[in-house]
């Protein structure tokens, strides 16, 4: 799904508030395979829950790691999640696509807190619902505009051309779905990033329900940071495990507070889900982000949600030529990847 556009070849260009990464694939007989990755970072505060502060600051990062790994190609696929998204699941009469593209505005109104004049609708078709034959199951996505027009202008003074414009959640899906093809279960695909975490959990390859919280692996780093006065990379490498702390019993409570309320947002989610499905059961949750990396989170979530969890690779299903790709450094990035892979793959896609 994305708000416009689509494009034979294309680059996914991941902007979050701490870095911006970058995947170019190439199809090849047997399937997709890596050409380019990349990450830079950003400032702080040139990115604020979504809504981009410093315009050329962040097209000039873009500029550069596109040089860096030279980059030419121009039609560019990136996303949008937090506060200026609403994705909704609702019923609707049976239809064409034609024809609710005709009426989606109609049919959106009522359900969306924004005037429809300030927002961008789009939507996909699920099947018929399973109340009624006559109804049909849509997944309703509107995006505020400004938001929109502020990436656009972005990508357009990166001298990029903005083809997709995609949200945070539906990119991950789209990566989870190619790596995982046959799953038809019930799971819950949790990305976890420097101030956002994304849910969406779904079923035989498609949404059931989904959700962003503006909570993240920053306050860790934060709080470090303030806690024991280190820069930045230190109180990084000090989160991660890379670097003794010089008081460990307080790094472990920085972590696990911060780790509790990322798993108390994943269990409200899980409860909604049951709530709203009587007799649905989470089967599998697949961690990913920047701040899935930190030591044992997957056995932490797997314990306390009593849940199977692991880390998901979005690599898996990618061809990787290690004489080209350093593979330590394709095993630290990939978990950060999996939403820029996501967009990466949208190449080809008739929206």
């Amino acid at each position: 799904m994305g708000l416009f556009g689509a494009s034979k070849s294309i680059l996914g260009l991941d902007i979050g508030s701490y870095s911006i990464k970058a995947v170019v694939l190439d199809q090849v007989k047997g399937g997709m395979v890596l050409n380019t990755i990349g990450q830079v970072a950003l400032p702080p505060e040139a990115i604020i829950e979504g809504t981009i502060q410093e315009r050329e600051v962040v097209a000039a990062a873009i500029k550069n790691l596109l040089k860096s790994l030279k980059v030419n190609l121009k039609n560019v696929c990136t996303s949008i999640s937090g506060y200026s998204v609403i994705i909704k699941k609702i019923t609707l009469p049976k239809a064409t696509r034609d024809e609710l593209a005709k009426n989606i505005e109609v049919e959106a109104e009522q359900f969306i807190p924004f005037d429809i004049s300030e927002v961008n609708v789009d939507f996909q078709i699920i099947g018929e619902s399973s109340q009624s034959e006559d109804q049909m199951e849509v997944i309703l996505v509107a995006a505020k505009k400004e938001v929109i027009d502020g990436y656009v202008d972005l990508l357009t003074a990166a001298a990029l051309k903005p083809t997709i414009i995609d949200v945070d959640v539906f990119a991950l899906e789209n990566a989870f779905t190619h790596t995982h093809p046959d799953v038809r279960e019930t799971v819950a695909l949790i990305d976890i990033g420097a101030n956002k975490m994304n849910i969406n959990i779904i079923k035989d390859g498609h949404s059931l329900m989904t959700k962003d919280a503006a909570i993240g692996g920053a306050t860790i780093t934060s709080e470090i940071q303030d806690r024991f006065n280190v820069d930045h990379h230190e109180a990084e490498a000090i989160k991660m495990g890379g670097r003794d702390a010089p008081d460990q019993e307080a790094v472990e409570e920085i972590v696990g507070r911060a780790v509790g309320n990322w798993v108390a947002e994943s269990r409200r989610t899980v409860d909604y889900l049951e709530a709203s499905y009587p007799g649905e059961k989470l089967t599998h949750i697949y961690l990913s982000g920047g701040s899935s990396r930190l030591p044992g989170l997957d056995r932490y979530f797997q314990q306390e949600l009593e849940i199977p969890t692991s880390l998901f690779n979005a690599f898996e299903k990618i061809g990787v030529n290690q004489k080209v790709f350093d593979p330590s450094y394709i095993e630290s990035i990939a978990p950060q990847a999996s939403i820029c892979l996501g967009l990466a793959l949208r190449r080809g896609e008739t929206l």
